[in-house]
């Protein structure tokens, strides 16, 4: 008696296997979407039972700290890092300095070492030198304590020494050093290797000296530095307000000539 020829047990084994691999992910496909709607369903009523300010959370998706090679920047006691700036790598952010909004420290190549009660404002951008410059050896970037970095300069691979000045839109290149309490002015590009004494005042494209600074000059340097750490703190303590205190806030803040809140009828 002849047998009718079928597929080997294997062949079935296999196939079966598969079906059941195709409708196990189907399956969890379908409850992962049940689980997500369910659990945006159950924030939606909670958000409601919080209070109509709860539907104003802000949320921000940026991560102002970043992790690169496997390092994390360290960040001083009281430091500030805006939400829209970015401190990416082997960074070290000393008390009480702040990275103001916009801003890049960022560390991919080499080292980046910030000293205490230091500002870099609006859109400063900090970088180091690494191995891949063609006839250039590696070199970090370094700011010293009480430095002031205002909006829009640049630092590469420099020293920017205690108590310096780098003005709106200064540049500082590969090798530059500004020395303590020196001065920077605005939109000045000090050239690579080139060195700001202590005490002075350059300004330029390229930067030369234009005079040595007065007492009462380095005096208001200081005075605008301490400025800066005590605004920091206040940014800082705004932005950690919980959606709560927020909408206290703005209940019972009353600008002249308004109602009960800035935007209350009047």
């Amino acid at each position: 008696e002849t047998k009718k020829a079928g597929r080997p047990p294997c062949v079935h084994a296999g196939w079966r296997a598969t079906m059941l691999s195709a409708l196990l992910g189907a399956a969890l496909k379908v409850s992962g979407r049940a689980v997500r709607e369910t659990g945006q369903a159950l924030d939606r009523v909670g958000l409601r039972m919080q209070g109509r300010y709860a539907f104003r959370e802000r949320l921000s998706r940026h991560r102002r700290l970043g992790p690169l090679n496997g390092v994390w920047p360290r960040v001083g006691r009281d430091a500030f890092v805006a939400p829209s700036a970015a401190v990416v790598g082997n960074v070290r952010l000393g008390d009480e300095s702040s990275v103001w909004y916009g801003s890049v420290v960022r560390s991919d190549v080499n080292a980046i070492r910030i000293g205490a009660k230091s500002t870099l404002g609006d859109d400063v951008v900090v970088h180091a030198r690494g191995a891949t410059h063609a006839n250039a050896a590696p070199r970090g970037t370094t700011i010293g304590d009480s430095v002031v970095v205002e909006q829009g300069a640049i630092l590469h691979a420099c020293d920017v020494h205690d108590g310096a000045w780098i003005h709106a839109g200064a540049i500082v290149l590969d090798g530059g050093v500004v020395e303590r309490d020196a001065v920077l002015g605005p939109g000045a590009v000090l050239t690579g290797g080139k060195t700001v004494p202590a005490g002075e005042y350059w300004a330029g494209h390229p930067a030369q000296r234009v005079r040595k600074l007065t007492d009462d000059e380095l005096h208001a340097q200081r005075e605008r530095a301490s400025t800066l750490v005590a605004m920091a703190r206040k940014h800082d303590d705004e932005l950690v307000k919980t959606a709560e205190q927020l909408q206290r806030d703005k209940e019972f803040w009353r600008p002249p000539g308004t109602g009960r809140g800035f935007d209350a009828d009047v």
